[in-house]
């Protein structure tokens, strides 16, 4: 087939499946099999495409009319001006976490030479923004080796100065200024009713036992050890969140909807 058909085919095929951003998801799958970029695709739609990539192209396509991620297809995602690398290992970074790297550097202009720790890292979208965009060095902690695994590519490939732990929240920790993170907020009694492309995502970094133990677990451990304590929480849980210890203030994302808990712990 050529390139003009693969389209037109996936097109349908994705739009039947109610895939809001078909056209967009199918003009990705392709230029990810091609190794080509849009000027190359809409510039030759009578190409042929030979048929190992041809049936690339379709086994992507049908992983997409299941919901599979693109990110995971693509194995790319911008987060805060930064192109990182994602697999099924890691959380996908939201757009909506920005802003716990907004107000964490906003903080941090508080302190001289800021100790910063990046909880539950994941992909090290975090970690390697503050580092970047800060010039400093970064922790960075997971329970996660294959997350770990995942954040050394991406601090290698962005040559971001973060120090990669493995290990339960705080438990490495003696004294830091803030401690950052992205913890899974997610109840059990929750997922079930996940979007069905969420379900691709590592539980580990998604479901919490009640949507606040994790956090609860972590400002007990951040006690008398940080300053700050700023994290990504559900939509559905500030008035839980307002009466945890060093509860200052939220704020909330372009939706409006509650995201990033500040607390000071000291």
């Amino acid at each position: 087939m050529v390139i003009r058909e693969l389209l037109k085919h996936g097109f349908k095929e994705l739009k039947e499946s109610n895939i809001a951003t078909y056209q967009i998801d199918t003009l990705l799958i392709l230029k990810t099999v091609l190794g080509k970029d849009d000027v190359y695709i809409l510039a030759n739609p009578d190409k042929n495409v030979d048929k190992d990539k041809e049936s690339m192209f379709f086994e992507l396509l049908n992983r997409r009319k299941n919901y599979y991620p693109m990110a995971y297809t693509t194995k790319r995602k911008e987060f805060f001006g930064f192109d990182f690398y994602v697999d099924e290992r890691v959380l996908i970074p939201r757009p909506e976490t920005e802003l716990l790297v907004e107000e964490t550097i906003k903080l941090s202009k508080e302190f001289k030479n800021p100790v910063i720790i990046d909880v539950a890292t994941g992909s090290g979208c975090i970690a390697i923004s503050l580092s970047k965009t800060l010039n400093i060095p970064i922790f960075a902690s997971d329970i996660s080796k294959d997350a770990i695994e995942v954040a050394k590519i991406n601090r290698d490939r962005l040559k971001a100065d973060v120090k990669l732990i493995v290990t339960d929240k705080l438990s490495f920790l003696k004294k830091a200024d803030i401690i950052v993170c992205n913890p899974p907020y997610i109840a059990e009694n929750e997922y079930e009713r996940l979007q069905p492309d969420v379900k691709f995502e590592p539980k580990l970094a998604l479901i919490d036992k009640t949507g606040t133990q994790f956090l609860e677990e972590l400002l007990n451990q951040a006690k008398n050890r940080a300053t700050y304590l700023i994290s990504e929480i559900g939509y559905n849980q500030l008035e839980k969140v307002k009466h945890l210890n060093g509860f200052m203030y939220c704020k909330h994302d372009l939706n409006n909807l509650p995201r990033v808990a500040v607390f000071k712990l000291k």
